[in-house]
């Protein structure tokens, strides 16, 4: 293959992989997921420990499967984890017992740690061979605002469908990820960077010892972990919220959309917003959202309420491509998935440990304090941040007296 040919082919990587975020965010079973679990008779806190199992085997498989996409290349682990996708609404949709749903957590669990430990890392190291992997930022948003929309539009359908049967909404789901699959196929692999060595562990232990000690990415990793875990948790939660404040099935449908709709803007204006911000304020801001909105959750279950689910979905698609683009910009391509598969590892590794507390909380005590514990735990990652903001400027500070003297 000619360079040309190869440069036209990769180009064309960047186009498949927005089509392809089309076809696999059509999720109509979004707005009804939780209110289906528990029309086959779940408690929050089984529902809890299923995304427990789900995010444990995450935690489990991701660094695996990352140093393997490292290896034999990102697209093969692509493939296996799209058709697993596509195998998991099937089993859902079958399924109608506690067993039945964690065999299909299980299943779903194994397919998204191979999309996070290849998908990110694929379409940067695609932008790098071409070099373009200063655009990340702003193609990366293009990607999450097209999921976030169809997420949206889905989900719109997803309410009608589900008044019919909660059950139809994950047959229909089925048809977008086949197509999905078939897109996955059509990829040009990225080039394989050569590596230090050729042993897995020692691979591990390299990049281990990367994320440990690179200041950046190691307060990187401690930030997301903490915000991308409350935030998946809360997000279990918004069903029995609005089924408590009397908001009818058909309008979860409306409400998902515009949430989705939110972090589509949110996610396509990150690369202007983080650029007028910078890094120490866009970091700060997205965190007392998450803080405001969930105590504004916690204060009384009215209907009004429902804004505050919108306003953390902007935040959501803001945050995104903007932690992805600091996490990328100081990992090397050799061992850049394994390195981001470590930081889902972490923060896999919380919601694994958290999840049935929360989960315990709404069925002993209530949604109100699950809301209110999300709230204490953010502020105390609020407290993180800025500490390690000090330290990082009294350092600077010393080293700049030191060079002076």
């Amino acid at each position: 293959m000619t360079s040309k040919t190869r440069k036209k082919k990769l180009e064309a990587n960047i186009w498949k992989f927005y089509l392809y975020g089309v076809f696999s965010s059509i999720m109509f079973i979004t707005p009804i997921f939780v209110l289906f679990y528990q029309e086959n008779g779940l408690t929050m806190t089984q529902v809890m420990i299923l995304q427990s199992v789900y995010t444990a085997l995450i935690m489990i498989t991701v660094v695996p499967f990352g140093i393997i996409a490292d290896y034999i290349g990102r697209k093969k682990v692509l493939m296996i984890g799209a058709m697993l996708f596509t195998f998991t609404w099937v089993l859902f949709a079958l399924s109608y017992n506690f067993i039945g749903f964690l065999i299909a957590e299980i299943v779903a669990a194994f397919s998204a740690s191979m999309w996070m430990s290849s998908g990110t890392a694929f379409f940067y190291d695609t932008l790098r061979e071409l070099n373009k992997e200063g655009k990340f930022k702003k193609l990366f948003g293009n990607v999450i605002s097209i999921n976030y929309l169809m997420w949206g539009l889905s989900s719109l359908a997803g309410g009608y469908i589900a008044t019919h049967s909660l059950r139809l909404p994950f047959w229909t789901t089925t048809i977008g990820a086949f197509i999905a699959l078939l897109i996955i196929f059509s990829f040009t692999d990225t080039k394989k960077y050569k590596h230090g060595d050729r042993n897995y562990l020692l691979h591990l232990k390299e990049a281990s010892k990367f994320a440990v000690t690179h200041p950046k990415v190691r307060l990187f990793i401690i930030y997301s972990a903490i915000i991308f875990s409350i935030g998946f948790i809360c997000y279990m939660l918004y069903q029995p919220y609005l089924k408590s404040i009397n908001i009818p099935l058909v309008y979860f449908g409306w409400l998902y959309f515009l949430m989705f709709l939110a972090a589509a803007f949110g996610s396509k204006s990150a690369h202007r917003i983080e650029k007028y911000l910078g890094e120490k304020k866009i970091l700060m801001l997205l965190l007392l959202v998450m803080i405001i909105s969930y105590f504004g959750i916690s204060k009384e279950l009215l209907i009004i309420g429902a804004i505050f689910p919108i306003i953390l979905s902007f935040n959501e698609g803001l945050f995104e491509p903007v932690i992805s683009d600091y996490m990328n910009k100081h990992i090397a391509s050799h061992h850049r998935a394994t390195v981001l598969s470590l930081w889902v590892l972490i923060t896999q590794m919380f919601s694994t440990v958290i999840a049935p507390f929360f989960g315990w909380i709404v069925d002993f005590w209530s949604l109100k304090t699950a809301f209110l514990a999300a709230t204490l735990i953010l502020i105390i990652n609020l407290i993180i941040l800025i500490s390690m903001f000090l330290i990082s400027r009294n350092k600077q500070t010393k080293n700049l007296l030191s060079y002076n003297l």
